[in-house]
């Protein structure tokens, strides 16, 4: 036989025995052993066939990171894959195992890689046309250096598009397609594995793509580039809760009785949500702060620059007459289905490539139906 690594002739030692991992515990076999004496390499040829080089079949390897990416490593091996399948694995193999599956798919997204999929229906607002939702955020995941020390936290983005019910289907009645990218990663590299992502479901066949956001910077602008060329149209709507938040603060400063301060709120948000941005432009700068003090002049100031900026996303009540969502909890939640519920429990901290690992195999897990069976017909052996 010829060497894997040099192509010398390799000598046939003798059979080894071998226990490999599998879901329902150990399984022992005897297989051919080689040695290669001109680059001193050996292997066993069966081994790299049933794909258990590493003592892992692929099999295992989905079970581990399955259980891996929804529980805590140490709960993950000494309690659920112990119980449910027989397999004994200690936590640092359930961590190494799952961030090993996690970067394998980081790398694959990073290469353009979608696994799979079909064109989604579109589903219609309120004038039946077909609408397409993407949505981008970023959140925190607390972070430790290489000697376990406490670092500052971290923000990977969350990307996803997803396609709610139609206008006046009830929300409740199914779950939504949705896709989602995660990870710590440039703006324009998180805007790209969107773009593959809305590429694999075809928005192109949306006649309308919203684009929903808080007000963070450079988000309009990632999806503007993520979008080009794949929407036929696109709107970007301001999150109406981002902009209640920012009017809520400047009201705790000019209204420090409580109920003076609901009463504005409400005023406002109404405003905001009827008749429009421009409308609670025109009323925020008819104030009268002459006689108001500093903080309060200069809390107007900066909620005036933020309503102006962001004026051209804030036709609430267009948006409200289409069916269209104004509120940007589909991205909100998915910050902590994808991120939070996993690596932002009690005590948990994590180094960058595992952050990455575990956002982009929770993306995956999270989202539509066959994508995570997808990756496993096409995975590599371990």
């Amino acid at each position: 036989m010829s060497c894997t690594a040099c192509g010398e002739d390799a000598k046939f030692i003798n059979y080894r025995s071998c226990h490999p991992l599998c879901l329902f515990g150990k399984i022992v076999y005897e297989r051919p052993y080689y040695y290669c004496g001109h680059c001193q390499s050996g292997w066993h040829p069966t081994d790299a066939e049933f794909g258990i080089e590493k003592r892992q079949t692929r099999g295992a390897r989905e079970v581990i990171s399955q259980i891996g990416v929804l529980e805590p490593f140490v709960e993950s091996a000494e309690k659920v894959l112990r119980r449910a399948t027989g397999l004994a694995v200690s936590p640092s193999t359930a961590r190494r195992t799952t961030e090993s599956v996690g970067e394998d798919v980081s790398r694959r997204r990073a290469a353009g890689d979608t696994f799979g999929g079909h064109p989604w229906s579109w589903n219609h607002d309120a004038i039946g046309q077909k609408v397409a939702y993407v949505g981008l955020d970023a959140t925190g995941v607390p972070q430790q250096g290489p000697r376990g020390e406490k670092r500052e936290c971290r923000m990977p983005w969350v990307a996803t598009v997803f396609n709610p019910p139609s206008a006046g289907e009830p929300r409740g009645g199914r779950i939504w397609e949705t896709r989602y990218v995660a990870g710590l990663m440039s703006l324009p590299e998180i805007g790209r594995q969107l773009r593959a992502e809305c590429q694999a479901v075809d928005v192109s066949q949306a006649d309308m793509v919203i684009a929903l956001t808080d007000g963070g910077n450079g988000l309009e602008s990632c999806l503007i580039d993520a979008l080009a060329g794949i929407a036929k149209e696109t709107t970007f709507i301001l999150d109406f809760y981002h902009v209640s938040e920012h009017l809520l603060e400047f009201a705790k400063l000019r209204h420090p009785d409580e109920t003076s301060r609901e009463q504005q709120m409400k005023e406002w948000c109404h405003t905001l949500k009827w008749k429009g941005g421009d409308h609670l432009l025109a009323d925020l700068e008819a104030l009268e702060l002459s006689r108001a003090s500093p903080g309060v002049r200069e809390g107007h100031r900066q909620l005036l620059g933020y309503v102006r900026n962001n004026l051209h996303r804030m036709d609430y009540p267009r948006y409200i007459q289409r069916g269209w969502q104004i509120g940007s909890g589909k991205i909100e939640s998915a910050c902590k289905t994808v991120v939070g519920q996993r690596l932002k429990e009690s005590g948990m901290r994590w180094r960058e490539p595992g952050t990455t690992a575990l956002a982009q195999l929770r993306a995956l897990y999270k989202s539509e139906h066959g994508l995570w069976r997808n990756y496993w017909t096409q995975a590599p052996g371990p």
